[in-house]
């Protein structure tokens, strides 16, 4: 029987999930729809969407495999746990890189250098995005499967041997779990570098900026400045989020091996929902057309006469 703890911890979980659902969900509709209607599709939409779908699939994969934990499920379904870990693994690693080429794709369109290096990649951005993504899928092709048959072993052992103390002291086992921890932080390492590096450059891009300017009142931004504080924001919170991630997983994976609580796989699936929740709802209000649409929905619903009672009521 669930503690009051570990219920709680399912329904921050599941609400997390929902959020982050209709979030993604609403970025890749908005997107969707505007390519429809103009009949192309931009790099920015693309990755966008791209992004949202990733880490639609992201959400759904790490409540279900929590969730058939969680229950005690393990024992009859660790091959439909091997599916959903390489589910998870395509959608994370499809995400960190969708990530990354958007920090990419901010850093190119607002910076402003004269390197000639720059002025190539900037001209060819859409080739670069393209090129960064088929990388994303090669290196994946070889970190999945190596992953997913790791973790499905660390789950097979501890089912198997049901023995904390056994499990601990096995060192071929310590050695199957520091090697899963491996890979899975290798294939978020490069995108991060990518993304910290694209922030750092943008900082760099908005003081030479700020310095050929010679703003004379402080706290005055011309479009250039706003542009470049809005894409910094942005990719911070991609990072710090993407860091939150990450921990999340480190620990999901040591309680997976160690600790076997409910409660601390519950509290690491909280602290990863985090990323693909939150950061979505961060894009929807810097971009301009996903807040315009999202504003819209809200009047839309404001004047929806069933809710004439709820408004008269506040």
């Amino acid at each position: 029987m669930p503690s009051v703890l570990e219920s709680i911890s399912v329904t921050v979980a599941s609400g997390e999930c929902l959020v982050g659902v209709l979030a993604n969900g609403f970025i890749g509709l908005v997107n969707c729809i505007d390519c429809v209607k103009s009949r192309r599709v931009t790099s920015i939409d693309f990755i966008l969407t791209g992004l949202a779908i990733s880490r639609i699939g992201t959400l759904f994969s790490l409540i279900a495999i929590n969730l058939v934990g969680f229950f005690g499920l393990e024992r009859n379904s660790i091959g439909n746990l091997v599916y959903l870990e390489i589910i998870w693994s395509l959608s994370n690693h499809s995400s960190a890189w969708f990530g990354s080429c958007l920090s990419i794709f901010y850093f190119l369109k607002i910076a402003t250098f004269s390197h000639p290096a720059f002025l190539w990649l900037k001209w060819r951005i859409s080739k670069v995005v393209l090129r960064m993504l088929m990388g994303c899928w090669l290196i994946s092709l070889f970190i999945i499967p190596a992953m997913a048959g790791r973790i499905a072993k660390i789950k097979i052992v501890s089912i198997d041997q049901g023995n904390q103390t056994v499990t601990q002291n096995n060192r071929g086992f310590k050695t199957l779990m520091f090697s899963t921890l491996i890979l899975s932080s290798t294939g978020g390492l490069v995108p991060f570098a990518l993304s910290l590096s694209s922030c750092f450059l943008l900082v760099l891009s908005l003081w030479r900026h700020t310095q050929h300017m010679h703003l004379k009142v402080m706290g005055s931004r011309d479009p250039s400045t706003e542009a470049h504080v809005r894409a910094m924001k942005a990719i911070v919170s991609f990072l710090f989020l993407f860091l939150l991630y990450h921990l999340g997983i480190i620990i999901a994976i040591f309680n997976m091996s160690v600790l076997h609580s409910k409660l601390v796989a519950m509290f690491s699936l909280i602290a990863m929902n985090l990323y693909p929740m939150t950061h979505p709802i961060i894009l929807i209000l810097s971009h301009s057309k996903l807040r315009q649409a999202s504003l819209s929905v809200l009047g839309k619903l404001t004047d929806c006469p069933v809710l004439y009672p709820l408004r008269r009521d506040l």
